[in-house]
């Protein structure tokens, strides 16, 4: 199988995921035993390490980006074991390392084949989230990623590298190595939101690219997409990303 073939989920899909995942942190924290009164302190648990896997190929090397103000941990993999097996799996691995997991129903949904479990670390405010992507030979490509919740900041306006229409909600940016990602949705036309962009970025020094929804400036280029979204709005993501001179 080829990398392009097992990477068709885009890292980005991965992010989504996990911000979406980030609710698990709002269910009752499972409680320790208690001690008996000369037990002394309870040592701290070792930090959960993923469970060892026939690896094929390594589809997406480590890599650390934020989302919403979120550290992530993101890797990609290919391994021998089916996805059937592999839910299971995770599922048992993540209760032995003491994590939090949420029952089927509360566990966020993923359409194209593609499942998804997410277990929560409640001492160190740590998701943990795995994709699972059945193959046609049986193998599987799994998207791991580890969201550190404790280090979240609160993400600002102040370095955002495009500004947003008036009434735009639910902003979320995605900081990784040569790109940003910025998405939110905006009760606007799509007609509406290309023309706000036309004259903003073009103010700011972007000229007009060659393909419709792209700008470009010495060192840069930025795309513009935008579709239907709920409640009437318009869901809409600027792509910035770092090009040599």
């Amino acid at each position: 199988m080829s990398r392009g073939a097992v990477s068709a989920l885009p890292a980005r899909v991965l992010l989504l995921a996990l911000v979406l995942a980030s609710p698990v942190l709002a269910q009752p924290k499972p409680r320790a035993p208690a001690l008996a009164p000369d037990a002394g302190t309870r040592p701290e648990p070792p930090r959960f390490a993923w469970p060892k896997l026939q690896v094929l190929e390594h589809v997406e090397s480590n890599d650390i980006v934020e989302a919403g103000g979120v550290p992530v941990a993101l890797r990609a993999v290919h391994v021998k074991e089916s996805a059937r097996e592999l839910v299971q799996r995770f599922a048992d691995a993540f209760r032995a390392g003491g994590l939090y997991v949420p029952p089927g129903k509360e566990q966020p949904q993923l359409a194209n084949n593609a499942a998804m479990l997410t277990a929560l670390d409640p001492r160190r405010r740590i998701t943990y989230t795995v994709i699972l992507m059945a193959q046609p030979d049986g193998t599987t490509t799994l998207y791991l990623g580890e969201a550190n919740h404790a280090l979240a900041r609160a993400p600002g306006t102040e370095n955002d590298f495009a500004p947003m229409p008036l009434g735009a909600q639910g902003a979320l940016r995605v900081n990784a190595e040569g790109s940003r990602t910025l998405s939110f949705q905006v009760p606007l036309s799509g007609a509406q939101v290309q023309a706000f962009y036309d004259d903003a970025l073009l103010k700011a020094g972007w000229k007009r690219g060659d393909e419709a929804g792209v700008y470009t400036r010495p060192g840069a280029e930025l795309r513009l997409t935008h579709q239907a979204g709920d409640g009437g709005r318009r869901a809409v993501v600027l792509l910035h990303q770092s090009r040599a001179r």
